[in-house]
């Protein structure tokens, strides 16, 4: 009896061996998937350039563009910060603020179309233009679609608000008062001309690619959206004219490449590059003629898109 127990313990060692490693496995499991939440934070600089038009139409004219504004920036230095939160391994929540550091270089050039069918009849250019406000918002979540060897793929969904303001100052026109392009002159040069601010929302979905080899990784971003909505606010204060507008429709489109180089296990460096388009989309506005205390109500006269791009070098700590 004694020896046919022992057979028996000893047949069943190596079972008992192999539940343990499946229980230990599972375990290992388990705790990788859903302990030791990732975090990571950072600190960006930037550098932004891009292009916003503002535009009004004359709907009883066949849409006959009756003026463009042209807003520039030339040159904005940026700051950001920003931080992700991993909370499984396939899911990853990122949160980034970007403001500019001071006013930046802007310029702005202003036609208009008095005639249908003739060029531009009045233009004003102020080289004297500041990008006095430049805030980029944007918060996601990435979830892990795929998998394997160095090379992941994600799906995107997210929200963004970016909002700009400039100011344009003196410059130099050319008017059609008595006739074509007769009169010419300029502005004081530090007169306050123009006053835009632009605020464009978006919730966007998009898809991402990463490559991690070793302390190297390669990452790429491709979002989009045709869910826009904006607010204008441009304010002619030679004029005591303020025009309010509200915009939706149209599409959005932006890509992100970034190269990231890990110093230690903790602490890493990313250079990117940032490319962000809203299309043109047309909507309602009201005048308000401050010198003569009245307001009044256009449908689908105005119009208002914009065009970024920016090179960044962040620095980033996990924990």
């Amino acid at each position: 009896m004694v020896a046919i127990s022992a057979a028996m313990l000893l047949s069943l060692a190596p079972i008992q061996a192999d539940a343990a490693t499946v229980e230990m496995e599972a375990t290992t499991a388990v705790k990788s998937e859903y302990a030791g939440v990732a975090l990571t934070g950072r600190l960006a600089v930037g550098y932004l350039s891009g292009e916003a038009h503002e535009y009004v139409y004359w709907p009883n004219a066949g849409g006959h563009t009756a003026s463009e504004l042209i807003w520039d920036i030339d040159s904005t230095f940026m700051v950001g910060i920003g931080g992700s939160i991993r909370p499984r391994t396939w899911l990853n929540f990122n949160v980034d603020l970007w403001v500019n550091i001071g006013d930046g270089d802007g310029y702005m050039a202003d036609y208009d179309w008095m005639i249908p069918g003739l060029d531009w009849t009045d233009k004003s250019v102020h080289d004297n233009t500041d990008v006095t406000t430049a805030i980029m918002f944007d918060v996601n979540a990435e979830i892990t679609v795929f998998s394997a060897n160095n090379f992941s793929l994600t799906g995107i969904a997210g929200y963004r608000r970016d909002n700009f303001e400039w100011e344009a100052r003196g410059g130099s026109y050319v008017y059609s008062e008595n006739g074509y392009r007769d009169t010419a002159g300029t502005f004081s040069p530090n007169e306050l001309g123009v006053t835009y601010e632009q605020i464009l929302d978006v919730p966007y979905f998009g898809v991402g690619m990463v490559g991690d080899f070793d302390r190297v990784h390669l990452a790429a971003k491709l979002t989009g959206s045709v869910f826009l909505r904006g607010e204008t606010v441009d304010h002619h204060h030679m004029r005591d004219l303020v025009a309010s507008g509200d915009f939706s429709g149209e599409s959005m489109w932006a890509i992100d490449i970034a190269f990231g180089y890990d110093i230690t296990d903790s602490l890493g460096i990313k250079a990117a590059y940032f490319y962000e388009k809203y299309e043109t989309m047309t909507g309602d506005s009201t005048w308000d003629y401050q010198a003569y205390g009245s307001s009044v109500t256009y449908s689908d006269n105005a119009g208002t898109d914009l065009e970024l791009s920016m090179f960044s070098l962040t620095v980033m700590y996990s924990f």
